[in-house]
């Protein structure tokens, strides 16, 4: 291209001498504005830039091949110099020039504000490739188009950069650009001669005050891109959308000369948000575009992210996308890399890192996790260096008061002393206390910070101090893949190093290894064949030939409808090296495949029983670990009470609990073979079906405390009566050790006889007793029941502490008083017990109380079923219902011998005596509920009896937002096929 071309286009061109004239018919063959690029015939341009001045290196151009160059003085008076006005500009109009004005032929999306513009061109990025427009992105994290990567040096690139990468895109094929638009981009002319056609404002917050004087230059900055871009003098079809949340947004929209698209989650707008939920999970909402909206899922979280979605929508509703392609487009878009991106991890942890290195934006952040935090928000976040030294102090601040523990550490320090700037920071703490010398674990609730310099130990020790739900964010770096130190730029990534460390911290709590002399010791037996040829060490034991592990050992159990040992010659040609098996397992098979066994690596023991071998194994286990043992039981609540204990347990120890139903012969040292060196307690929940059950279990686990939550009338087919229920649960007091303690329910109807089996063991040396006796160590002082919480008082040891569970029943303010009697007895103070019932979330079909997505109030209690947790679930029922619009669906209670149809008449009395609007049953024995309802004055006409569908079609006839609804019976009822069958009819009428 020829010189002239270039120039003519320059409006910043001073007068050009007669001598300067002959340069216009060169051909320029490329353009520069560092003299390092400059090649043969080039056009160097320069300009004074933040660290270095291009005009000193005008000399160096000539020498690589520039024939010309533009600039605003010419220092050393070298020919061939053209000069202007502003140089910087006239790169911009150079740039543009010389690779064709790309942006004129494509759709150009500018996005600015302080944050979210990255976010932004993710979301919008997606809702173009649901259109299948061929889409570029020039911002902070990449530029990319059409599979290309490429790393960006700046948010905005420099003019020549940006335009030649504007040219690629176009040449191939790209329609539709977003970029990033930063004040830098707007203050040194990046952008200029670029014809945007929408103009996104996302907020302004304290930023770049080493480069502003001050946040009004900064705005007025900001603004450029919409008053000179899109205004509708130089361009009439221009669009800007602006965030009406943002105080400098709505200075903006009122005050612009343009097109304009307004959007809030707050207020109405052209673009709004209703009906929005945000969980730590993610956000969900209804989009609203004038008159029309759609409901939209997206697993990002934070007010923020609503914003940042809505200015997405906003821009996507300017270029008049179809709603659908939009919708599609949000949620496709799972993740946006270093902005609030969620770790996957195997430590039961909120992990996140974070680009925020703003006051405000490190603040909406923090926020945001604040409202969500299953536990404690440990921050891990530092300042920049050779960059505004003010906000230092105020992101300490904004931290601090967010967090529960804060670690300062380094960032990008550059040619500063990272020390320094952690200096900078703490001397804005001086209203939070330092953390230094104080022990975590002891004080696990105790606010304020921590210093670490360096960054990876800071992630480390986030990591290690952790409890489970805990929330881990490291702020600051983001996407970014290394670290800018005096000594230059190293390798160092916030995601590697927290999956590192959550690595170790994981690998730290993997069960204790067994070795062949373990197994030995273990069963007291020695190995029927011994074939291994190295020190083989076993990583666990296994029970289930599907999932088994190759370095894992396989205990064959032999149930009723089983056989494990059928699968030992298969799991042998697998290369499984351990086996405990049935005695004369080996004699009864065929010499063919014992031969193949004998002949193989490995290790095989034969024993009598297998399941007492599992047993065996366990037990050893539990007592090598040195752990604590807590062992619950009852005949209602034990899993909730169980749950609730190991929320309070976890803010002080590291905890291994009962998962699931895993609660029996097999579950109970299933849970303990996975005790590790580094557990501290194990809660193990304890269920059985027969006498003598529990006894075994208490003997295998060894408990330090074990309790009995209550008695009642469970399992009666096999143990007959209610006394002999309580005698089987008393078995749990059997297997203490030493110096041990003991917990029952005071208001329990048959306490002596746990009583009884408590002072027939020596090894116990305390009884704790629990409940509204006002002699009751842990007792219960006052209650007042809410729709969504209970808070009550509890005594403990003579002084009121007040609690509040997340749920509205009654009886499990005796769960939490069972749980504080554990939790007392292992030494864990009232801060940590509030915060772990607090933190208490029932499980699906334990008491979970919702509403519907059509707002219909559900209690999902379909676990499980006894004549106790069905009185509890229609009390709470009742409770909750106080407009007298109750349905109670009702199915069979099992496991009740020749009692079940007197309990289930009982049933239905209750359901009368409490004035239940409606009652549904379903199963056998649902004609016993019946009558007991009807002789006690329940109306005929308000009992529905019929198969699950027929229940939930007709209760979502009369179903409304007004009617409460329990579902409950026994697990083998499968009651929760009610609520899938009526959640259908709901969606089916609406």
């Amino acid at each position: 291209m020829k010189l002239s071309q270039l120039i003519i286009n320059c409006p910043l061109v001073d007068s050009v001498d007669q001598k300067l004239q002959a340069l216009f018919d060169l051909d320029i063959s490329n353009i520069a504005s560092n003299s390092k690029a400059i090649q043969p015939n080039g056009l160097f341009i320069a300009s004074k830039g933040l660290d270095a001045d291009g005009h000193h290196y005008i000399k160096d151009a000539f020498k690589n091949g520039a024939v010309a160059v533009v600039a605003q003085n010419n220092p050393e008076n070298l020919d061939n110099v053209i000069l202007v006005k502003n140089s910087r500009l006239a790169t911009a109009a150079i740039a543009a020039q010389f690779y064709g004005h790309p942006s004129n032929d494509m759709t150009l999306i500018g996005i600015t504000g302080t944050n979210g513009k990255t976010t932004i061109t993710w979301l919008i990025e997606s809702i173009c490739k649901a259109c299948e427009y061929p889409t570029g992105v020039i911002g902070t994290v990449n530029v990319r188009y059409n599979g290309i990567l490429i790393e960006n040096p700046y948010t905005t690139p420099d003019a020549i950069y940006l335009q030649k990468t504007l040219k690629l895109m176009k040449d191939a094929g790209v329609t539709h650009v977003i970029l990033e638009v930063s004040s830098h981009g707007l203050e040194l002319n990046r952008v200029d001669y670029c014809k945007f056609d929408i103009g996104v404002f996302t907020n302004l917050t304290q930023d770049h005050m080493d480069f502003h004087r001050n946040m009004n230059e900064y705005f007025e900055c900001k603004k450029r891109l919409f008053t000179h871009f899109l205004n509708k003098k130089t361009n009439k079809n221009a669009r800007a959308v602006i965030n009406l949340d943002n105080s400098k947004g709505q200075a903006l929209f009122s005050s612009l000369n343009c097109n304009t698209i307004g959007v809030s989650a707050e207020q109405n707008a052209q673009v709004c948000a209703t009906d929005i939920k945000d969980t730590i999970d993610g956000l969900s909402a209804n989009l609203c575009f004038d008159d029309h909206c759609f409901s939209f899922c997206s697993s990002l979280t934070g007010t923020f992210n609503l914003e940042n979605i809505l200015c997405a929508a906003g821009a996507a509703h300017a270029l008049d996308i179809d709603l659908d392609r939009i919708k599609t487009g949000l949620e496709q878009c799972q993740t946006i890399p270093g902005r609030l991106e969620k770790i996957e991890n195997s430590i039961d942890r909120h992990l996140f890192i974070d680009y925020a290195h703003t006051p405000d934006a490190l603040e909406s952040v923090l926020t945001t996790l604040s409202k969500r935090a299953p536990k404690r928000i440990i921050t891990v976040f530092g300042c920049g260096g050779d960059r505004d030294a003010k906000k230092r102090p105020l992101m300490g601040q904004a931290t601090c008061k967010n967090s529960h523990i804060t670690i300062v550490t380094s960032d990008n320090p550059r040619s500063e002393d990272p020390d320094a700037i952690i200096n900078d920071i703490i001397e804005g703490l001086n209203d939070f206390e330092s953390l230094k010398g104080i022990d975590i674990e002891q004080s696990p609730f105790k606010k304020g910070y921590l210093v670490q310099t360096d960054r990876k130990k800071a992630i480390q020790l986030a990591v290690n101090i952790s409890k489970p739900k805990d929330i881990i964010i490291v702020a600051g770096k983001g996407h970014e893949t290394y670290q800018i130190t005096n000594a230059g730029k190293i390798h160092f990534d916030d995601k590697e190093e927290l999956q590192k460390a959550s690595q170790t911290l994981w690998e730290r709590f993997q069960p204790i290894a067994w070795t062949v002399e373990d197994f030995h010791s273990a069963l007291n037996t020695d190995a029927t064949i011994s074939n291994l040829k190295t020190n083989f060490t076993f990583s666990g034991i296994s029970t289930d030939s599907r999932a088994i592990k190759s370095s894992e050992l396989f205990v064959a159990l032999k149930g009723d409808n089983f056989d494990g040992n059928t699968f030992v010659l298969d799991l042998a040609q697998k290369g499984i090296k351990g086996f405990i098996v049935q005695k004369g397992l080996i004699a009864s098979i065929d010499k063919e495949s014992a031969d193949k066994i004998k002949q193989k690596e490995l290790v095989l023991f034969e024993t009598p029983d297998t399941l007492i071998s599992l047993g065996k194994l366990a037990q050893f286990q539990r007592l090598r670990s040195k752990v604590n043992v807590l062992a619950i039981t009852g005949s209602s609540g034990k899993t909730t009470t169980r749950k609730i204990t190991q929320q309070i347990f976890n803010t002080r120890f590291h905890t291994l609990a009962t998962m699931g139903n895993l609660n029996n012969e097999i579950g109970v040292p299933l849970t303990l073979l996975k005790l590790s060196a580094a557990h501290e307690w194990a809660i193990i929940e304890m269920g059985m079906n027969h006498a003598g059950e529990i006894s075994r279990l208490s003997q295998i686990a060894r408990p330090d405390i074990a309790m009995v939550i209550n008695t009642d009338g469970v399992h009666l087919e096999g143990l007959g009566t209610v006394e002999n229920v309580a005698k089987a649960k008393a078995e749990i007091f059997e297997g203490l050790r030493e110096n041990s303690t003991a917990i029952i329910f005071s208001d329990d109807k048959r306490r002596h006889i746990l009583k009884e089996k408590i002072q027939s063991n020596k090894n116990i040396e305390k009884l704790l007793l629990f409940g509204s006796d006002i002699k009751a160590d842990i007792c219960l002082s006052t209650i007042i029941a809410g729709v969504e919480n209970t808070d009550f008082k509890a005594q403990i040891n003579k002084e009121n502490t007040k609690f509040s569970i997340p749920s509205p029943a009654r009886f499990m303010v005796d769960n939490c008083l069972a749980a504080i009697s554990a939790a007392f007895s292992a030494g864990i103070g009232t801060e940590c017990m509030k915060k772990g019932i607090s933190g208490f979330t029932p499980e699906t079909g334990r008491l979970n109380i919702y509403k519907t997505e059509h707002d219909i109030n559900l209690i999902d209690d379909t676990y499980n079923a006894n004549p106790t947790s069905v009185t509890q679930a229609l009390n709470t029922l009742i409770s909750l219902a106080t407009n007298n619009n109750s349905i109670a669906i009702l199915g069979d209670m099992l496991e009740l011998g020749e009692q079940s149809a007197q309990l289930h008449k009982t049933v239905g009395q209750t359901v009368a005596q409490l004035k239940i609007s409606k009652l549904f049953v379903f199963g056998p024995m649902g004609e016993h509920t019946i009558k007991g309802a009807i002789e006690n004055g329940y109306s005929p006409n308000d009992i529905f009896e019929g198969t699950k569908t027929d229940i939930a079609k007709t209760v979502a006839q009369i179903a409304n937002k007004d009617t409460w609804i329990l579902i409950k019976g026994s697990r083998g009822m499968a009651m929760e096929t009610v609520i899938q069958e009526f959640k259908k009819n709901i969606n089916a009428q609406f």
